[in-house]
């Protein structure tokens, strides 16, 4: 029974990730056993990460090994809080002490490039010579969201994502409440009346909520709310005029379920402390999150009974939409020549851990990799039957919206989410985000 489930789980992973069955064999670190590129002068390499706690012991190794093999290279070790991490990168940037080498998602790209602040990859620091060699060590597709007029601005994706639901199966027992189905989405409009029935509370004091996802953090608020959006037929940037639409009927229906989940008490932003934590420490039932989750909740508590069920989708959705972002290194293009051959090779070095990146982590890869004999997705497969429903979410996610004001647009969406839970009038509030987001693009 276990073969069967494992072999269910690889077939959907592959199936929902298309990823090839077959792989190349993974160049091999620059610096192993001959000279690295970069000489021997002294260079210095500021790194910065988000501050995911699995991902510190797994950079700091790779950061010793590379240094060893590099000894002319320092490489200063920055994470920053998730939060607010790419308002950290930008500023850096904006202010003449930006990384040399830094994780960002995807969503960032247009806007990295305007700017000019990642560096087209340097094949021949992965072992390769031209730029199609090099995205044939990767997953067919992996690199698209990360490509600008046929230019790779990426040395790879540190993790793959798409967002389900994981929830405290015994919280639904005490509630009265079966288990999710595995494979069939529950409506939005069921899970606000099951969350609500989760919600706990002590006298008058809530002290468990029923759903939760970061609502402060701006990317967060697109990832949960913007498959709703494109359920529903909408999409925030206009194909049409290039230009944010704040005001569509299908937004509206988006932010009025929103506030509709607060009213009924399924969710409270004021309860949300830390996603994972909460999850573990019984003041949430149902939070929104990846695979990368499974880890460190795996970790925090190995006893606790969480599963996965679908990502939901609106009763009377046009389409079946989860979504789907990556990390990735980037190479910053300020830096200098010395330094950015120095920065490549040390991406390199990162993209060869998949193993590592999994077991220690819980981040999904996208370069391939041979690792006793089975494919990335055959190896996934041995570690938790439960990541099967996640991974057959990939195959319905759409990217976030591209646009180089995704910062500040994420922002004004964000705001509107704050003031909707606040009880303001829904059409008010995004009339005038439709204002703010016109502005944000003229500049």
């Amino acid at each position: 029974m276990k073969t069967r489930i494992y072999t269910l789980l690889a077939l959907l992973i592959i199936g929902a990730m298309a990823l090839s069955a077959c792989t190349l064999p993974a160049a091999a670190p620059a610096g192993a056993g001959g000279e690295s590129a970069a000489g021997d002068q002294p260079i210095e390499l500021l790194y910065m990460t988000h501050n995911h706690a699995q991902s510190i012991p797994v950079n700091e190794a790779a950061i010793a090994e590379f240094q060893e093999s590099h000894p002319n290279v320092t490489i200063t070790f920055d994470n920053a809080p998730h939060s607010n991490y790419e308002q950290k990168i930008l500023t850096a940037f904006a202010g003449g002490e930006g990384p040399d080498v830094f994780w960002a998602g995807d969503w960032m790209i247009p806007q990295f490039v305007k700017n000019g602040i990642v560096a087209p990859v340097n094949p021949t620091a992965f072992g390769v010579q031209t730029q199609d060699e090099f995205v044939d060590l990767y997953d067919a597709g992996s690199l698209d969201a990360f490509t600008v007029d046929g230019k790779v601005y990426t040395g790879g994706v540190s993790e793959y994502n798409t967002f389900s639901l994981i929830y405290d199966k015994d919280d639904f027992a005490e509630a009265g409440i079966e288990p999710l189905s595995k494979e069939t989405p529950i409506t939005w409009e069921e899970l606000s009346d099951i969350a609500a029935k989760l919600t706990k509370k002590d006298g008058d004091k809530v002290v468990r909520i029923g759903l939760e996802w970061p609502f402060q953090t701006p990317i967060w608020t697109v990832l949960v709310q913007e498959p709703m959006l494109r359920q529903l037929g909408g999409e925030l940037i206009n194909a049409e005029t290039g230009m944010p639409d704040f005001t569509q009927e299908p937004m509206v229906k988006v932010m009025e379920y929103v506030q509709s989940l607060r009213q009924a008490g399924a969710i409270d932003p004021a309860l949300d402390q830390n996603l994972l934590d909460d999850l573990v420490n019984d003041r949430a039932s149902i939070i929104i999150g990846g695979p990368w989750a499974a880890k460190p909740l795996n970790d925090l508590d190995p006893n606790l009974n969480w599963d996965t069920a679908p990502l939901p989708q609106f009763a009377d959705a046009v389409d079946r939409v989860t979504t789907l972002y990556a990390w990735a290194w980037f190479v910053s293009a300020k830096s200098s020549p010395e330094e950015q051959e120095a920065a490549w090779e040390f991406v390199n070095l990162l993209t060869s851990k998949q193993q590592q990146w999994w077991d220690e982590v819980g981040y999904v890869q996208a370069r391939k990799a041979n690792i006793d004999g089975m494919t990335l997705p055959e190896y996934y497969a041995q570690s938790d039957p439960r990541l099967a429903t996640i991974f057959a979410d990939y195959p319905f996610g759409k990217s976030e919206f591209r646009s180089p004001q995704y910062f500040e647009l994420s922002d004004i969406w964000t705001r509107a989410q704050d003031r909707v839970l606040q009880g303001e009038d829904v059409m008010t509030v995004l009339q005038e985000a439709q204002a703010q987001a016109e502005q944000a693009v003229a500049q």
